[in-house]
């Protein structure tokens, strides 16, 4: 039998772990539940409402704000035992239809019942797997040299020991909950692309019905499929391999331990946006736009048209050094258009050899590290081209 004293701690556990989410009404509201639940006095929604949210005349007729929250509490709490509480030996439920607390063993059965979709998902995703390196064996075998030139723009990458990895810029989502209109809204904002600037966000002033927090998951742009396709063609046909990272998910410490392909809108380049200190353009974040100054005139660089019909995106592509001899390797544009054609430079035959040749007509040689910057003209995000309007050796 479980004591109170433990069934508490536990509790405080959830509460101050990352999955739970830095929500003072959530935590006011299991502890609430907790002690309802110990005193064998089960709350009513009329009841919750009054002394959580301070609304004496609640309706539950009228209203569906103790039944979402408490559903979101429920998500919290299955989300803390799929992460930091897997190993728990006892799990806290809020069984359906009610809003008393159960304290039970651990049992295989008591994960979230979206376990049949999971499997679903992760037989999805071998059939995929399977399919990718099928493809891809089929495309070594039709190519019996590397896709790539070996002494040309990606010598670097091929001689280095290092593992590699690929970072995709990922957009940040989170969940705005309005319980004045009893509506949970799923936002993306395109100023907010990091939980650093959530947080300042957060730090502004917001209706007090309204409550946002962060979600365990983002969205990756429509070219991510592209990038992987590509670059796993090239990686196989020089038989190397390299490893995937989101930029939500990218930990700063392991700038130094791998040759980085950093991919993405550049205002979802986080970190990396820092290895830009030296190039000859800059961004400016409020206008998304790329600002180039020539002599004394400054030259603004902005996307234009329909991004799902005929349009024009800017895109830099850079080669920099890394923190610990490393490489990093840099493709963003300002829409997910320039990003995926960015990349495509450096990985599509033709196009590389264009590139590289136009490096050595003006240095004489491939420089070690250098940026290029592109106009990129495109119909619905598919049918891609560039023009280089800038290259220089860094």
């Amino acid at each position: 039998m479980v004591g109170s004293e433990e069934i508490k701690l536990h509790i405080e556990k959830i509460i101050s772990s990352k999955s739970f989410g830095n929500s003072t009404t959530y935590a006011n509201l299991l502890r609430y539940l907790a002690r309802c639940t110990s005193d064998n006095n089960v709350p009513k929604e009329t009841t919750i409402a009054s002394e959580i949210f301070a609304k004496k005349d609640f309706d539950p007729s009228q209203s569906t704000l103790i039944r979402v929250y408490v559903y979101n509490l429920r998500k919290k709490i299955i989300t803390f035992y799929q992460n930091e509480g897997q190993n728990e030996a006892y799990h806290i439920q809020i069984p359906k239809g009610g809003y008393a607390l159960e304290f039970v063993k651990k049992r295989h059965d008591i994960v979230e019942k979206a376990a049949p979709l999971r499997t679903m998902l992760y037989v999805f995703g071998g059939l995929l797997l399977v399919s990718l390196v099928f493809n891809l064996y089929l495309a070594r075998s039709n190519n019996k040299r590397p896709l790539i030139d070996q002494n040309g723009l990606w010598k670097d990458l091929v001689a280095s020991k290092r593992p590699k990895t690929l970072v995709m810029g990922d957009l940040f989502i989170y969940n705005e909950i309005d319980t004045l209109r009893n509506l949970i809204r799923t936002v993306r904002g395109p100023s907010i692309n990091s939980l650093q600037e959530f947080e300042a966000f957060k730090a502004g002033d917001f209706n007090e019905d309204v409550e946002i927090t962060p979600l365990n998951y983002t969205h990756l742009i429509l070219g991510s499929t592209q990038w992987v396709k590509k670059l796993s063609e090239i990686f196989y046909s020089i038989d190397d391999n390299y490893s995937i990272r989101t930029m939500s998910r990218f930990n700063p410490k392991q700038l130094q331990d791998s040759d980085l392909l950093v991919v993405g809108m550049h205002k979802t380049l986080g970190v990396f946006k820092n290895f830009y200190d030296n190039s000859a353009f800059e961004y400016d974040t409020e206008n998304d736009a790329f600002h180039f100054t020539k002599n004394t005139e400054v030259i603004t660089y902005r996307p234009s048209g329909d991004a799902d019909n005929y349009h024009t995106d800017y895109a830099l592509m850079a080669k920099v050094p890394g923190s610990n001899n490393n490489s990093v390797y840099l493709f963003s544009g300002i829409w997910d258009t320039g990003a995926t054609q960015s990349l495509k430079n450096f990985t599509d035959q033709d196009l590389l050899a264009e590139i590289e040749q136009k490096m050595k007509d003006k240095f004489g040689t491939l420089p070690k590290y250098y940026e290029v910057f592109f106009e990129v003209n495109g119909i619905d995000r598919t049918e891609l081209s560039s023009t280089i309007l800038y290259m220089s050796a860094l």
